[in-house]
């Protein structure tokens, strides 16, 4: 090979390294077709009871209530116990978080280097409560199918604040809901389990949500936080006025 060929050569693979690989179709289709069912309803609105476990110490329950409006916007307040009720917590984007604590009566935007933090003392951290769709976070190729799941093996995109590098995906066929999620930091170590079972959906077939979740962390001695639902409702017709920093603070 002559000295010329010799460089385009080097040149083709370092093309070929720098470029990353992009998601397939068939994991984008299906990624996307979720987020699109989790968001048919106009708004939703959830109570839970959310209880985390950890070996040597008692279990510690909370009972919050959850408003998602859209792609983006949640609300969540937390209605016992005594010490955290009243704190209210606003979603308009993933890096644009906020809290209002009563003890202070005053908002307060949440930093970015504590969104991956325990919420509350809870293996869900910010992120993960913020999050409500996953197409624009992760691109996603389908690792495997078997008759009743897809795999699905996502990676962030690039300009995402998202705290994981990785995360895998079992999205039942049944109702194109997934029953499982692992988060995986760049070195491919296993961070997070989510569980999620009992779906049920309303009339229409497409607004599901499941009744049990289940949120393992394995960088914490596999502390684990269950929530469980105990009120759920649909196209409650909240305005979006009700998601402003504004209304946080004034609790309307």
């Amino acid at each position: 090979m002559n000295r010329c060929g010799h460089w385009q050569l080097v040149m083709m693979l370092t093309l070929l390294i720098a470029v990353p690989a992009r998601a397939d179709k068939r994991g984008q289709e299906i990624i996307e077709k979720l987020d699109r069912l989790q968001t048919a309803a106009a708004d939703q609105y959830f109570v839970f009871d959310m209880t985390t476990y950890q070996e040597g110490k008692s279990p510690t329950t909370m009972t919050l209530e959850v408003y998602i409006k859209g792609t983006r916007l949640r609300r969540v307040k937390f209605l016992a116990p005594g010490d955290l009720k009243g704190t209210r917590m606003l979603v308009r984007a993933l890096d644009q978080m906020y809290i209002y604590l009563p003890a202070y009566r005053r908002v307060r935007r949440i930093a970015s280097h504590v969104r991956d933090q325990g919420f509350m003392g809870s293996a869900y951290s910010y992120d993960e409560m913020a999050i409500v769709t996953y197409a624009d976070v992760f691109d996603c190729d389908l690792a495997a199918e078997s008759d009743s799941h897809y795999q699905l093996k996502c990676r962030r995109r690039p300009g995402q604040s998202f705290h994981y590098e990785v995360m895998e995906m079992d999205i039942r066929k049944d109702n194109h809901h997934p029953d499982q999620l692992r988060f995986f930091n760049a070195k491919g170590q296993k961070l997070k389990t989510d569980y999620r079972n009992d779906y049920h959906c309303r009339d229409d077939g497409r607004t599901c949500t499941p009744y049990t979740m289940k949120l393992v962390d394995h960088s914490r001695g596999d502390l684990y936080t269950v929530m469980k639902l105990k009120d759920w409702k649909v196209n409650t017709g909240i305005k979006d006025s009700f998601f402003t920093v504004r209304a946080l603070q004034r609790d309307r």
